[in-house]
């Protein structure tokens, strides 16, 4: 009896196990279906705030899905960018977030020419420029790693077969604008050339100008620089020349001609000024060493390059994404003569700059530092009225040789 008694346990214990073992499977969340890259990318929501596309790595993971979720904070519109793989949608393998404006154009790319697949976002578009960000594939990392250089390049091209990248910001109705060419050297991406055409506003916007700045050796150099009447379209033709062809360095004794292995690294910018003296064009040079002084700018007689004529001492910026913009040039004290300014206080956030001006004194054959300037950015001359204008409640005229600021009556 005892027998039995002790089998009838013996088989209880078991059933109620396998009940248990039963239940326990049951609660157990089902294992995900396993998905192609097509089929996750049409599972998802594209609407006026979702975007989803597709990344084809060409790396060990493959193709992988990318998506861009907009939110607001305040005044401010966020992206969340997820990126997914088919094989593990449990998580994504990575995720960010970025200041985005619209959704819905991407782009997908071998964006630093290494074989594997990257891709592009528009951030930010206005009437004429675009900025896109752009992360790339990092095969070791196994993720997108962010190129912040391409922030500031508007409506990026790709050349595989010269393995260059163009970008193209106009500026008005006539075609004026910012053209530049870059290059990846030792893994960053260089601005190699900076066409800028603007019109002049110290002419009254009768005029245009068209500088060309190239990367040499480490140095941003202004190989060309020069005045058009606005009506006359031969700068439509010079600027293509400059654009199309990189080895081409301006005609017979311009500017790469005479400073052609003058240059030994020192110097982290070279431009022209044209004084309208007596020695007419100079040469300005910015060492890249800075002392208790500041940074020292070196004016040169472009007939004679033993030694400068003047060495300036300031303090001053050079951030990557105001190439060009270090330096400006105007006839500061409407005088007649050409002046030079160059860049002390840089706001990336709005592009926003302040200046150290230097007149040019025809007599002492020299550039002499001049006050009024703290407060203006971005700044603009009139000749007609001698009134220079800047982003501020104001403007400033030219008074009994010094500047008085005058508020904005509203």
């Amino acid at each position: 009896m005892k027998v039995r008694l002790s089998a009838l346990m013996l088989c209880a214990l078991l059933l109620a196990g396998c009940r248990q073992v039963e239940e326990g499977s049951a609660s157990l969340p089902p294992e995900p279906v396993p998905q192609t890259a097509q089929e996750l990318l049409e599972g998802q929501t594209i609407d006026d705030t979702h975007d989803a596309f597709l990344v084809d790595t060409g790396g060990q993971l493959g193709t992988l899905l990318v998506t861009v979720e907009q939110y607001q904070d305040g005044y401010e519109r966020y992206g969340l960018f997820e990126v997914w793989a088919p094989h593990n949608v449990a998580q994504p393998i990575q995720r960010e977030i970025k200041p985005l404006d619209l959704v819905g154009s991407h782009l997908t790319e071998d964006a630093n020419f290494d074989g594997y697949g990257d891709f592009g976002y528009l951030y930010a578009m206005g009437n004429q420029p675009n900025y896109w960000y752009f992360w790339l594939w990092d095969e070791e990392q196994g993720r997108f790693i962010e190129e912040p250089a391409f922030a500031d390049i508007s409506e990026p091209v790709f050349d595989q077969e010269k393995q260059l990248v163009y970008g193209w910001a106009r500026s008005s109705g006539a075609s004026t604008g910012l053209t530049t060419t870059h290059r990846w050297i030792d893994g960053k991406l260089i601005c190699v050339r900076r066409i800028e055409t603007e019109l002049d506003a110290s002419t009254g916007f009768e005029s245009v100008f068209l500088s060309v700045e190239d990367w040499i050796d480490g140095t941003q150099v202004e190989m060309f620089y020069r005045t058009y009447d606005a009506e006359d379209g031969s700068w439509f033709e010079k600027r293509d020349k400059w654009k199309e062809d990189l080895d081409y360095r301006g005609e017979p004794g311009d500017v790469y001609d005479q400073i052609s292995g003058w240059l030994d690294g020192r110097w982290s910018h070279v431009f022209t000024v044209d004084t309208g003296g007596s020695l007419g064009v100079v040469l300005v040079t910015a060492e890249r060493g800075i002392s208790d002084e500041g940074t020292a700018l070196c004016v040169w007689d472009m007939s004679d390059l033993s030694q400068p004529i003047q060495t300036l001492h300031a303090h001053i910026v050079q951030p990557e994404d105001a190439l060009g913009s270090w330096r400006c040039r105007a006839d500061a004290n409407f005088d007649g003569y050409g002046d030079l300014g160059y860049l002390w206080a840089f706001n990336g956030d709005d592009h926003t700059g302040f200046y150290n001006f230097w007149c040019w004194d025809e007599g002492a054959r020299q550039f002499v530092m001049m006050d009024g300037f703290e407060d203006l950015e971005l700044m603009w001359f009139d000749p007609d009225t001698k009134t220079v204008y800047g982003r501020l409640d104001g403007y400033f005229q030219r008074e009994n040789e010094k500047f008085t600021l005058y508020e904005e009556q509203n």
